[in-house]
């Protein structure tokens, strides 16, 4: 999600553990705790110029930051020291990140690449068609497989391969393939164990989870009936809730476990400011009762919401006001 707004924002992105996220700006970088919202990190201009993308790795001092003026180039940031630690560059510019603590994958144009933390030295490598969107997905728990979700060739499909298996400087053996939908992807997610895939592709009408050891779908979440285009999809840590917000304005949350053999709607909830094209959103847990918003014109939304359907708004600010006035805090 590396588009510019009139915000200045130029993407935005939640940490492992939803705790925190990065605003990645035309004149900085900024870095925020959810709850409460703190800002943590300020970057300005002059230290870094302007941030196309940024990756943190839980809640440690490591930043993986690509600058706009060096879009082939990777930069792993200690923002302890305020100073950069280690770089790789490619041959193609980066569209996107996704990082472990151990790992982080490298969206390219027709790759994916894995790296190892904080070496930046490569371990697997995937291939991807140059068209689809600059999608992929890690697990990120420790103790479960080291798994990443890439889209495949096949329209509608991706691919899954476990990237703890990979030969250093040569690509992995050959991944699993799944058909997720008839026409192309356009978001995944993964949940932290890695057990739960889920999938959305352009019409946006429905929401696919899958299990990543049988490869079969246990829910098929219906989000509407109109085409959206889906911003984000999101499990909380447990992968017992999943979350998505879209162009239509609005934040789903449903239970991702099986009732009699149907999906349940936790909550419908309205985030306005994500309603329009140029708002893009990101959504996260907070917990397993509140879901966060992050939208691209600045705002933050929290809702809490109940297993019976109830939902509110429970909290509003503008991110990028908040810490103008304090001290950064580090």
């Amino acid at each position: 999600m590396a588009r510019r707004r009139s915000s200045g924002i130029t993407s935005l992105g939640f940490n492992q553990d939803q705790g925190c996220f990065t605003c990645c700006l035309t004149s900085g970088l900024r870095v925020y705790n959810v709850d409460p919202l703190v800002e943590k990190a300020h970057y300005s201009k002059e230290e870094l110029g302007e941030v196309s993308l940024c990756e943190m790795v839980f809640r440690t001092n490591w930043l993986l930051v690509v600058r706009a003026r060096r879009p082939c180039s990777l930069m792993l940031l200690d923002d302890q020291q305020r100073a950069f630690r280690a770089e790789v560059m490619f041959k193609s510019p980066i569209r996107a990140l996704r990082a472990r603590r151990d790992k982080v994958a490298v969206v390219l144009t027709s790759s994916v690449q894995v790296l190892s933390l904080p070496s930046l030295g490569r371990v697997a490598l995937l291939r991807v068609p140059a068209a689809a969107r600059p999608l992929c997905a890690l697990a990120t728990d420790p103790s479960a497989p080291q798994l990443l979700a890439a889209p495949a060739h096949r329209r509608g499909s991706l691919q899954l391969l476990d990237v703890s298996r990979a030969v250093k400087g040569a690509q992995s053996s050959s991944p699993a393939v799944v058909g997720c939908h008839q026409t192309d992807l356009v978001c995944l997610s993964l949940s932290a164990n890695g057990a739960k895939l889920a999938t959305a592709s352009e019409r946006g009408t429905i929401i696919r989870i899958w299990d990543t050891m049988s490869k079969q779908m246990l829910h098929e979440l219906r989000r509407g009936s109109d085409y959206a285009d889906v911003y984000c999809i999101s499990f909380n840590l447990a992968g017992t809730l999943v979350c998505c917000v879209s162009d239509k304005g609005t934040l789903h949350v449903w239970s991702a476990r099986a009732r009699g053999g149907r999906s349940h709607v936790c909550a419908l909830c309205a985030a306005p400011a994500a309603a329009q094209p140029q708002r893009r959103a990101l959504c996260a847990f907070s917990d397993d009762c509140s879901a966060v918003v992050i939208c691209e014109d600045g705002t933050f939304h929290k809702f809490t919401f109940s297993a019976e359907g109830n939902c509110h708004r429970s909290d509003f600010e503008y991110f990028l006001q908040v810490g103008d006035d304090d001290e950064f805090l580090h």
